[in-house]
């Protein structure tokens, strides 16, 4: 009887979609290692509201791998809003240069971010994918 109560209960909760990038920030260096703040832009497609638990992934711009990024505090979403993650980048220095470059003489760059989510409802938490393939106008996010 739980398992049915937990299965229909989980199979209810619509993915939130993804919309964009909003804003990105630099919040200072870690270790040699630059770090960005990124603000994601979702929207939840469900009535009720949920908790977003953490989210973790990779972010490429312009197909070179920018970094990885993660989130790791709770934040209750409302039902049919939008709502912003903002997470926490830390730039691969490898590509470092490459992508300084594409930011400053590009003013419109293509995104792609992979990762997964824990998002439920009533203490269920399930693990959703993060996808999203874009352009993003840098400027607008940079300010």
């Amino acid at each position: 009887m739980l398992s049915a109560t937990i299965f229909f209960s989980c199979s209810a909760i619509k993915e939130p979609v993804l919309k964009g990038i909003d804003e990105l920030k630099v919040n200072g260096i870690s270790l040699n290692q630059p770090r960005l703040i990124v603000h994601l832009n979702y929207f939840n497609p469900n009535r009720s509201g949920l908790r977003l638990k953490d989210a973790t992934g990779d972010v490429w711009i312009d197909n070179s791998f920018l970094g990885r990024f993660n989130m790791d505090t709770s934040i209750k979403i409302s039902g049919l809003s939008d709502f912003i993650i903002p997470v926490m980048l830390d730039v691969d220095m490898k590509n470092a240069m490459k992508n300084a470059a594409t930011l400053l003489f590009k003013p419109v760059v293509s995104f792609k971010i992979e990762g997964k989510a824990r998002i439920g409802k009533s203490g269920i938490f399930i693990n959703y994918p993060i996808r999203y393939e874009g352009k993003q106008d840098l400027s607008k996010l940079l300010q």
